[in-house]
Order: structure tokens, then sequence, then C-alpha cells
């Protein structure tokens, strides 16, 4: 006989249940990915929304807009450094088994540089890479005339 819930009994929604993916995160990312879809709409609307009059008035919203933009951008260096990772393991493994070398377990400073790679390709592609590194040029800039400002200066 099926087992009833309780009136005090929570239904629980499979996703975010651990025991339904098996600890495979990798499908359950393939098996959620309308939710990703779905995220970026909701992103869409609620910039939309900051930008009307009320909006822009609206703290909370920027800062959940802002929180949930963030979320995004680090799921998405996530899955670079994921990939970049994979490529290196994949790429070693042939080599040892091509060769028999002695396996080589890359460096983090490696892995992170292939990831920066990996990224500035990406806005090349797009075409905004030159936003990009001019914004950071002025960040840099910011910071050293604070740090000039302060008696540090980098340049001595």
């Amino acid at each position: 006989a099926p087992r009833r819930l309780g009136a005090d009994a929570q239904r629980r929604d499979p996703r975010f249940d651990a025991l339904s993916t098996g600890g495979d995160a990798a499908a359950a990312t393939r098996r959620y990915a309308f939710l990703a879809e779905r995220e970026k709409e909701e992103l869409k609307a609620s910039r939309a929304y900051l930008k009307t009059k009320r909006g822009r008035r609206d703290a909370a919203a920027r800062g959940d807009y802002e929180r949930r933009v963030s979320k995004q951008r680090q799921r998405e260096h996530d899955e670079r450094r994921r990939a970049v990772t994979a490529r290196f393991r994949r790429e070693e493994r042939s080599k040892v088994k091509k060769t028999g070398k002695a396996p080589y377990y890359t460096k983090r400073s490696v892995l992170k540089g292939a990831v920066a790679q990996d990224r500035f390709a990406d806005l090349k592609n797009r075409g905004k890479l030159g936003a990009f590194l001019a914004k950071r040029g002025r960040r840099a800039g910011l910071l050293e005339k604070g740090a000039r400002k302060q008696g540090n200066d980098p340049a001595r």
C-alpha cells in the first residue's frame, strides 16, 4: 500500500534531494538545464523592471538581481574551470596511454592561466574583449590613484 503523508510531513522536491541525483552533479546539471534557461529569462525581466522608475527605487529588487547575476557568473566560471580541468586530464591520460610517460598532475596556477585564456578567447569571439580590457584598465588606474593618495605609490 502506498505510504500516506501526514498533515505535518513536508513534500520534497526531488531536484534538491541529494539521494535522487545519486551524487552525480553533472547528471543533475544536464537533467535540469531548463532551470538555467528560465533563470536567464527571469534575469532579463528583472533587469527590465530595474530600469523602470519604481524599479530604480527598489533596493531589495536590485540586491536580489545582483545576487542572482553573481551566482550565474560563478556557475559559468565553475563550468569553465571544470571543462578546462577535464581537457587537461583527457590530454594527459591519452599521452600516458600512447607514450607510457609518467602522469603529470597539472598545477593550480597552470589551470588558472588556462581558464583565463579560455575566458579571453570567449570574450574575443563575442567581440567584447576590448571593452573588458578597458574596464580592467580603468579599475587598475583607480587602484593606483588611491594608492598614491595614501602615499603607497606602486610606481616607485
